[in-house]
């Protein structure tokens, strides 16, 4: 049986590196975080959207989506994913945590991120990294990483909602963390890694607007 699932979309960046909010700059005439919720809509186990943003953000993106759920943006990454955690359906066994920011993620692979996440207790997409990675210590290479074993993490990442809930209830106060996953590390669950692709970009700087933009362009 397939368990409910519910999406927290973290997008309550600033954009400072960007002049304004990034989540409302279009790519090929649409909003970033709109084709990033429109990515979601798509997989049929998804029961329910929680946008954490701002409401300014939110009031922009409920006019063009329909039945999206709310929840404030926090200071920090883990403190927004808290808020959305209290805005989770009791229903959902699932969730999946998303960067409104990567606009180009493929359903197929949210849909192999959640299957895993079930499977598994928790999952994480990704890509392998193409860059040969060095350690540098006061300016100097001190070593180099081997290749095949570098995951660069992607979103979504999918938990069962106990799961997370236990690793952001343990550490989400003591551990500072770029994402949710670290914690449940610290939890002792092994966390799957799913495959996706290099599409799966997150809209940081200027240059990445410019090769998302070419990426829709290239889809059509």
């Amino acid at each position: 049986m397939i368990k409910d699932t519910s999406v927290i979309i973290a997008a309550g960046g600033k954009g400072t590196r960007m002049g304004c909010p990034k989540q409302l700059l279009k790519i090929d005439g649409k909003e970033i975080l709109v084709r990033t919720i429109l990515a979601f809509k798509k997989v049929k186990r998804v029961k329910e959207i929680i946008v954490v943003t701002t409401p300014e953000t939110f009031t922009v993106v409920s006019k063009k989506i329909k039945g999206l759920k709310f929840a404030p943006a926090g200071c920090e990454r883990i403190e927004s994913v808290k808020n959305g955690l209290k805005e989770v359906s009791s229903n959902s066994s699932l969730i999946a945590v998303q960067d409104g920011a990567r606009p180009l993620v493929h359903p197929k692979h949210i849909d192999s991120c959640l299957k895993a996440a079930e499977k598994d207790k928790a999952a994480v997409l990704g890509a392998f990294v193409k860059d040969t990675i060095k350690i540098v210590k006061d300016g100097k290479i001190i070593k180099t990483l081997k290749r095949e074993e570098l995951f660069a993490a992607q979103t979504p990442q999918c938990y069962q909602t106990d799961i997370l809930k236990k690793a952001l209830k343990k550490f989400g106060n003591r551990i500072l963390a770029t994402d949710e996953s670290q914690l449940v590390e610290k939890l002792g669950v092994k966390i799957t890694a799913i495959v996706g692709d290099y599409r799966n970009i997150k809209i940081t700087t200027p240059e990445d607007l410019i090769i998302a933009g070419a990426l829709c362009k290239k889809k059509k």
